[in-house]
C-alpha cells in the first residue's frame, strides 16, 4: 500500500516539475525586436519602424524608444500574424510607425521596453544612415508581379434583389517564399447587406505550372438596391522575404551552405480590380399577394400541441421558416382566417439563428404566435402560407400547410341572479326569495347593496400581491431566458444591444490616457471608439465604417443630416490631431473627449 501511494506522489511531483518547465519554455520565447524597412535614407524619405513581439498577442504596447534625428508622423499600425511550421504554431504582433529624417548622419533609434506578467523585455538599437543623395540600388531581376498577387471576385455577376452572392479575396504567393507585415485593406461595400462567412481557407492551387499559396477570405453579400453596383478594389501591402545567396570571401562552398543565405525583403503593395454586381429588380409577373421579399430558397414547419380548446383560450402557433438565404429579409407567413371574426391574433414572438457560415449563409427564423378562437363552431386552425422569390429558377414559390383539426367548446356562461316570488306551492318550482311580510317595504335603487359588505378575499390588495408574485418570477425568467438565447444566437442584435456599453468602456480608457501625455494614442482610441460604436450598431466591419462613407451611412439609417455631418467632421478633426502636433495638450484632448461622448449620446438617442 505504501509503495502505491508513493508511486502516486511521485507521478504528481514529476507533472508539477514538467509544467513549470513548460511555463518557463514558454516565457523564454517571448522576445522584443526593433527593425527598419531600410538603413539608408535621404533626407525626403520615409522611414518603416516596426516593433514586433513574438510569442504572444495579448501584451501592451512596447514603449516607444528614444529616437535621434528623426520626427514621428503618424502610428502605430497594428498587425498580427500567425503561422504554421510543421505542426508548430508560432505567434507575433507588429507596432509600425512612420518617421521623417531631421538631421543628415547617423541616427540612433534607442530601446523600446515591454513589461508584460512581471518580465520586462527590451529591443536592441537601430542604427540608421541619412545622407544627402541615395545610393543606387542594386540591380533587381526578380519580377515580383509572379511572386505575389491579388485577385477579388464573384461566384455570380448578375443576380436578382436580395440573392446571396460569394464575394471572395485571394492572396497568391509563391509556394516556399514567406511574407510578413501583411496590411489587408477589405473593399469598400455599399448598397450590399454582408455576412462573413467562414474563417479563412488556406490551401495550395497550380496556376501557369507555378505552385501558389493561397489566402482565401469570403463573405456574402445581399444586394438591396437594382442597377449596376459597384464593390470597390481590396488592397494589400507587405514585405516579400526572398532569400539572396551571400558572397563568398573564401569560394569555399562549404562555408557558404554553413553561414546560410540572406534574407531580402520586397515591398509589395498589391490592389484588385473593382468588381461590378448587376442587381435585377424581383420580376412582378407571379408575385403571390403574401410575398413579403424573401429571397432564397426556404422549407417551413408548423406545430402546435393545441387539440381541444375552448371559446376564448389562447393557442400557440409555433411557425419555423428555415433555409439558404437571408434569414434577416424573411417575414411572418400569412394565416389564411375565413372571417377576420373566427380568431383574435397577437404579434408574434420572432427568434433569427444563422446555422451555417461554411459555405453559404443559411438560417432558422422561429414565430410564436398566439390565436384565440372566438367562436364554437370552428373545426380547424387556418391554413398558413408563405411566399418567396427562389433566384435559382427566376420563379415565385409558396409554401402551403393544411389546416389542423381542433375541437372548440363553448365558454362557462354566468347566469344572471334572479329573485322571485313563487305562488305555486308545488316542489317542482324553487322559491328563489321567501316574502317576510305583506307590509309596504322600500324600493331598493341600488341593488348592489343586497350584496355581502365585506371585501371578498380574492379582492384584498395584500392576497393579489402575493399572488401576483410567482407570476411575476416567472415572466421576467422567461424574458430574460429569451434574451440571453437572442444575444447568443443573433449575433446582429447582440452587437446592437452591447454597443453603447461597449463604448463607454472604450471611451473610459481614452479618459485614462489624458495623463500619459501621448496624444497620438489618446486620439487614435477616441477614433476607434466612434467607428466601432458604429459597425456594431450596425452589424458591419470596422474597415466598413470609413470616413467617405460614414455620411450615407447614417442618412441610410435615418440619421439627421446635421448629426450625420458631425460624426465625419469628428473624426476628420481626430485623424488631424492624430497625425500632427496639434491639439496636444490635456486641456485639448478633455475637449475632444468631451465632444466624442455628447456625441454617442446623440447617435445612441437616434438609433434606439
Amino acid at each position: 500500500m505504501i509503495k502505491k501511494y508513493a508511486w502516486r506522489l511521485g507521478f504528481l511531483i514529476f507533472v508539477i516539475c514538467v509544467a513549470g518547465l513548460k511555463d518557463a519554455a514558454l516565457a523564454g520565447e517571448i522576445y522584443l525586436t526593433a527593425t527598419v524597412d531600410r538603413n539608408i535614407v535621404t533626407m525626403n524619405d520615409k522611414l518603416q519602424l516596426t516593433l514586433t513581439v513574438y510569442g504572444t498577442q495579448d501584451t501592451p504596447v512596447p514603449s516607444f524608444p528614444i529616437i535621434e534625428g528623426f520626427t514621428v508622423l503618424y502610428g502605430p499600425k497594428i498587425s498580427a500574424e500567425t503561422r504554421i511550421i510543421n505542426g508548430n504554431v508560432s505567434v507575433s504582433k507588429g507596432y509600425t510607425y512612420t518617421l521623417q529624417p531631421t538631421a543628415k548622419g547617423k541616427g540612433t533609434i534607442g530601446v523600446s521596453r515591454l513589461e508584460y506578467r512581471g518580465n520586462t523585455y527590451t529591443s536592441k538599437p537601430v542604427t540608421v544612415d541619412v545622407v544627402d543623395v541615395k545610393p543606387q540600388p542594386e540591380k533587381q531581376s526578380i519580377d515580383l508581379e509572379k511572386f505575389v498577387f491579388v485577385q477579388l471576385s464573384v461566384n455570380k455577376p448578375e443576380v436578382y434583389l436580395y440573392e446571396q452572392v460569394i464575394l471572395s479575396f485571394k492572396l497568391y504567393f509563391q509556394r516556399g517564399l514567406p511574407l510578413s507585415d501583411i496590411d489587408y485593406v477589405p473593399p469598400t461595400i455599399k448598397n450590399f447587406m454582408e455576412e462573413k462567412l467562414g474563417d479563412q481557407r488556406q490551401y495550395e492551387e497550380i496556376k501557369d505550372g507555378i505552385i501558389y499559396n493561397v489566402l482565401e477570405l469570403r463573405t456574402a453579400v445581399f444586394p438591396i438596391i437594382p442597377g449596376d453596383l459597384i464593390i470597390s478594389p481590396a488592397k494589400l501591402k507587405c514585405d516579400l522575404i526572398i532569400p539572396r545567396q551571400r558572397e563568398s570571401l573564401s569560394g569555399n562552398v562549404f562555408i557558404d551552405d554553413f553561414f546560410g543565405t540572406e534574407q531580402k525583403r520586397f515591398p509589395i503593395e498589391r490592389a484588385t480590380d473593382s468588381v461590378i454586381i448587376k442587381a435585377k429588380p424581383l420580376p412582378e409577373q407571379g408575385k403571390p399577394i403574401d410575398f413579403k421579399g424573401a429571397v432564397g430558397s426556404y422549407n417551413m414547419e408548423v406545430s402546435t400541441k393545441a387539440q381541444q380548446v375552448k371559446v376564448g383560450d389562447p393557442i400557440t402557433l409555433s411557425i419555423s421558416v428555415y433555409g439558404e438565404g437571408n434569414i434577416q429579409t424573411v417575414s411572418e407567413p400569412l394565416l389564411l382566417c375565413k372571417k377576420e371574426t373566427d380568431f383574435k391574433l397577437y404579434p408574434a414572438e420572432v427568434t433569427t439563428q444563422i446555422t451555417n457560415r461554411d459555405e453559404l449563409i443559411r438560417g432558422r427564423k422561429a414565430f410564436s404566435k398566439v390565436i384565440e378562437p372566438q367562436k364554437a363552431d370552428i373545426k380547424s386552425i387556418p391554413a398558413i402560407l408563405f411566399s418567396y422569390f427562389d433566384p435559382s429558377v427566376g420563379q415565385y414559390k409558396t409554401i402551403a400547410k393544411d389546416p389542423m383539426p381542433i375541437t372548440v367548446e363553448a365558454g362557462q356562461q354566468e347566469m344572471p341572479i334572479q329573485l322571485t316570488v313563487s305562488g305555486d306551492n308545488s316542489p317542482s318550482n324553487k322559491q328563489h326569495a321567501q316574502i317576510i311580510t305583506q307590509d309596504i317595504l322600500p324600493i331598493m335603487a341600488n341593488v348592489p347593496l343586497l350584496r355581502n359588505q365585506d371585501v371578498p378575499l380574492y379582492k384584498n390588495p395584500l392576497v393579489l400581491g402575493c399572488l401576483a408574485i410567482p407570476a411575476l418570477v416567472v415572466i421576467a425568467s422567461v424574458v430574460i431566458t429569451r434574451r440571453r438565447e437572442k444575444l447568443q444566437t443573433d449575433i446582429g442584435y447582440a452587437r446592437n444591444k452591447r454597443a453603447y456599453l461597449m463604448v463607454k468602456k472604450r471611451l473610459a480608457t481614452a479618459q485614462s490616457l489624458l495623463s500619459q501625455n501621448n496624444p497620438d494614442h489618446f486620439y487614435s482610441t477616441l477614433s476607434r471608439s466612434v467607428t466601432d460604436y458604429l459597425a456594431d450598431k450596425f452589424n458591419i466591419s470596422a474597415a466598413s465604417a470609413a470616413h467617405d462613407s460614414m455620411v450615407d451611412m447614417l442618412r441610410q439609417r435615418g440619421i439627421e443630416d446635421a448629426i450625420a455631418e458631425e460624426v465625419s467632421c469628428c473624426l476628420v478633426d481626430l485623424d488631424y490631431r492624430r497625425f500632427s502636433k496639434a491639439g496636444g495638450t490635456e486641456q485639448e484632448m478633455d475637449i475632444s473627449c468631451k465632444h466624442v461622448e455628447q456625441l454617442i449620446l446623440k447617435l445612441e438617442r437616434q438609433l434606439s
